[in-house]
């Protein structure tokens, strides 16, 4: 891609999630080469600022959001000890880490993160705990961002950072993590190449129905209820037209909101989604005054029904079957 960052652009992104605001949004794809290049260059790091940690029965690694650490778990096996750090149900961009939060980091050799502003206080929690911003890996912006049309969300750019709900950029996710590993577990290279084919062949089953359910869906706009849906939408053919909160959080105004209902009141109407961590309670309000359901999507997935990836992603087309048809 044309719009690569520099090299070294890309790696202050893993090593301190430092990037500026422009060269987050300005973040796009790179090739897979570079991405293990990073990674191996990282580890160079952490071989060394790790030597001095208690020395325990097998290597240490955590993962910020379910999506992430389903992947990298399922990957390790038992070559490796893999710790979630946000719980199932919570919101990342209201998270307070706990201090046994930061404890559990303590020993860990690397730290994968998703970036693109969604978990920054994993920086915070490395420094903490001693671990170190350099064993942040930050994935997101390896993963090809989609920065959301101007003035959908915010009058400044906004980039999705849930890539994971793309079957196939994360099926890029498992190569990326799994180079990482054998990086950090260089005997284990070949276990993890392996298990990493077996990951990607069932995401790519997954893609493959929910494409075909796709292609029947009538209804093809929708709203959600913050920024998270627009790879899902990217893949599947669909439009994201409006978003309820646009900062998490923050309370939209009665204009924006008006528009909104205009969207699901009108001649083609959009069909809106909520989210179990996200203010029900508005959402609520919102298909209410409108006059329309509030069909809930779980975007990080680990609760019941959503305990791996592939469950997720298909709970996501599930719902939107329920909704667009």
């Amino acid at each position: 891609h044309a719009n690569a960052p520099p090299p070294g652009a890309m790696m202050r992104a893993l090593e301190g999630g430092r990037l500026d605001r422009k060269r987050r949004v300005t973040a796009r794809l790179v090739p897979l080469g570079m991405a293990v290049v990073i990674a191996v260059a990282a580890f160079a790091q952490v071989s060394c600022s790790g030597c001095a940690r208690r020395r325990l029965a097998r290597p240490q690694v955590a993962a910020t959001v379910f999506p992430v650490y389903d992947i990298v778990r399922r990957l390790a096996g038992d070559r490796l000890d893999v710790h979630l750090i946000l719980a199932p149900g919570l919101d990342a961009h209201s998270y307070e880490p706990r201090p046994r939060d930061v404890a559990t980091l303590a020993d860990s050799s690397l730290i994968f993160a998703v970036g693109l502003e969604l978990d920054g206080w994993a920086l915070d929690m490395a420094r903490s705990a001693g671990a170190g911003e350099a064993r942040v890996f930050e994935m997101g912006p390896l993963m090809d961002p989609i920065l959301a049309p101007q003035g959908l969300i915010r009058t400044e750019p906004f980039i999705d950072a849930h890539f994971w709900l793309d079957p196939l950029r994360a099926q890029r996710a498992v190569d990326v993590i799994v180079e990482a590993l054998g990086a950090l577990d260089p005997v284990g290279g070949p276990f993890y190449r392996g298990r990493g084919e077996d990951l990607k062949r069932s995401f790519q089953a997954a893609h493959e129905d929910i494409a075909a359910r796709a292609a029947r869906w009538p209804s093809r706009r929708i709203v959600s209820f913050h920024g998270s849906l627009f790879y899902f939408a990217s893949r599947y053919d669909l439009e994201v037209v409006g978003v309820v909160e646009p900062v998490p959080g923050q309370e939209p105004t009665a204009q924006h909101l008006a528009a909104l209902i205009d969207l699901l009141r009108g001649p083609d109407p959009a069909v809106h989604f909520s989210e179990p961590q996200m203010d029900d309670v508005r959402a609520a309000a919102l298909a209410r005054e409108a006059g329309v359901n509030a069909h809930e999507i779980d975007p990080m997935g680990g609760r019941p029904g959503t305990e791996s990836y592939e469950r997720l992603i298909r709970h996501v087309a599930a719902v939107m079957d329920g909704g667009l048809r």
